[in-house]
């Protein structure tokens, strides 16, 4: 673990003089960035049951990039590299995660845009909220999207996306193995200066490696929503509208027409100054390998209240998750299908040491209650988990 500790101290040090500098070569902007993060995890396999604890360091180096290409053409790119190193396991648990990104934004004639962004995860994350265990696995989405007005205060927005999930190394996890292609359209209108209405269709195809039919599906979403300022005070997206799924084949007695009403909301409201209040929610089908379902409804709800005081910034949250399996699960000791319930709550204080070095404190608890477990399936699915954490950021 020092061995990863030691270089990140040495580059925070040295990097103090680039720091009160500006990173430009000509056109181009290069903002790099190292963290290093010492936390304390009571249960590193998120087990009910004989848990084990770590120490854990996490070191990210990375860069961001900008250049402009004439008054016309914006292009964006990034890298991080993110280490984990655990004293429990190491061979087991120690990780190395890259990020990239590369996006490129054109101004056309006529007030349109045209732009294009690619994002690239090679991780160990839990592949869903319903996974305990980590897995190795490589994401990749790609999307396109043109804006253009139309006329007077409406607009139109075309978009294509393509999204590979390839989990490696565990067999267990190819049932996840997917590839799904997402294309459609927004009609957008103009209510005030800096505030849209929309109405958004996409339709999907998703398609599973393994020949086996299960979760292959096309769907149809249709949302209703509006973005920018809502209220005094308050701004964000707000989405409502439902999915209509087709399965090509599904368990024995299963709908394979599924529609699902869902909603999502990002806003902030900045009740005072230095004082923000986030909420976030949203309601949609997850994709899940969990017996003979094919996906489970997920319903959550997140608020966090900051509050700046000087150079020192609090935040405490708390966060709750309804995980419904609507699907036959074949598990015979339920009078109903598994419902799980997510439950997280943190605080945190930043500091901000100058305006390029951030150090943190926090604390963040987790716990799943489990209507199934070790009776019906011979694995225990609730758990609770408590970090504490320290770290330290220079950014550049």
């Amino acid at each position: 673990m020092k061995n990863l500790i030691l270089p990140a101290i040495m580059i925070l040090a040295a990097s103090n003089a680039a720091a009160m500098g500006n990173l430009k070569f000509g056109n181009l902007e290069i903002n790099p960035f190292v963290t290093t993060q010492e936390s304390y995890d009571n249960n590193i396999y998120l087990e009910m049951d004989g848990k084990n604890s770590s120490l854990i360091n996490r070191t990210t180096l990375g860069v961001g990039l900008l250049h402009k290409l004439g008054s016309r053409v914006d292009l964006n790119g990034g890298y991080t590299l993110e280490l984990l190193a655990y004293d429990e396991s190491p061979t087991t648990n120690n990780a190395v995660h890259n990020l990239a990104n590369l996006g490129v934004k054109v101004r056309l004639p006529k007030s349109m845009t045209l732009s294009a962004e690619n994002k690239y995860a090679d991780t160990t994350n839990q592949a869903t909220t319903q996974e305990t265990d980590r897995a190795e696995r490589i994401q990749n989405n790609a999307t396109v999207r043109l804006e253009a007005p139309i006329r007077g205060k409406f607009g139109f927005a075309l978009e294509a996306g393509h999204t590979y999930h390839d989990y490696v190394k565990v067999a267990a996890n190819d049932k996840l193995d997917r590839q799904e292609l997402l294309a459609g359209a927004d009609l957008t209108y103009q209510l005030m200066p800096k505030t849209k209405a929309m109405l958004s269709y996409r339709y999907g195809d998703l398609d599973y490696r393994l020949d086996t039919d299960k979760g292959d599906a096309t769907y149809h979403n249709v949302e209703l929503g509006m973005v920018g300022n809502i209220a005094p005070k308050l701004t964000g997206t707000v989405k409502a509208g439902a999915q209509m799924r087709d399965y090509a084949t599904g368990p024995t007695g299963a709908d394979n027409d599924i529609t699902t009403l869902g909603y999502s909301a990002q806003l902030i409201w900045k009740a005072v100054p230095k004082t923000d209040i986030v909420l976030y929610a949203k309601r949609a089908n997850v994709e899940t390998s969990y017996l003979t379902s094919r996906f489970y409804t997920s319903t959550l709800t997140d608020l966090s209240f900051s509050r700046e005081v000087r150079k020192v910034k609090l935040t405490l949250g708390a966060g709750y998750e309804m995980i419904e399996y609507a699907e036959d699960t074949n598990n015979t000791t339920l009078n109903r299908p598994r419902e799980d319930q997510n439950i997280t709550a943190r605080l945190a204080a930043d500091y901000n040491i100058q305006k390029w070095l951030k150090a943190g404190l926090s604390f963040n608890h987790k716990a799943r209650l489990s209507n199934d477990g070790a009776t019906g399936t011979g694995v225990e699915f609730g758990y609770r988990d408590n970090i504490v954490a320290a770290s330290l950021k220079a950014m550049f």
